[in-house]
């Protein structure tokens, strides 16, 4: 986890390094980015995303999967549902595109990558 006082990046797995680069570039203009990395799916440590959201207002979430009906849609409705008066932005996703996962030539086209996320941490903290 990096904390930061801005907006809380949501992520797990191989996602969390790209989030990290992404804070650290954020860093950078002046932006602090917090990161929670969520080592537990199932279940999944609510306390922590309530916490961390409550405090920065902002949230993102980002995944490898597809946007439609993946793990980052539960997450967003959640911190919704628990943050809803804290929040000072809408709850954005980053995700792989809703196409069958390509083959390994093309996969970096189709993962979330440093720009992808940083563009949406402009987003989220210019509303």
């Amino acid at each position: 986890m990096k904390s930061g006082s801005d907006l809380t990046l949501l992520t797990y797995g191989p996602m969390v390094r790209t989030c990290v680069e992404a804070a650290l570039a954020a860093s950078e203009e002046g932006r602090h980015v917090e990161v929670v990395d969520l080592r537990s799916l199932s279940p999944l440590d609510e306390h922590t995303i309530i916490e961390s959201v409550t405090r920065t207002g902002r949230a993102v979430v980002v995944h490898e999967a597809v946007k439609n009906l993946g793990l980052g849609a539960e997450i967003a409705a959640r911190v919704q549902e628990k943050c809803f008066f804290s929040l000072e932005a809408p709850v954005l996703r980053v995700t792989g595109y809703d196409l069958p996962y390509p083959p390994s030539h093309l996969e970096q086209g189709y993962l979330p990558d440093l720009d992808r996320v940083l563009d949406a941490v402009d987003r989220a903290l210019a509303y």
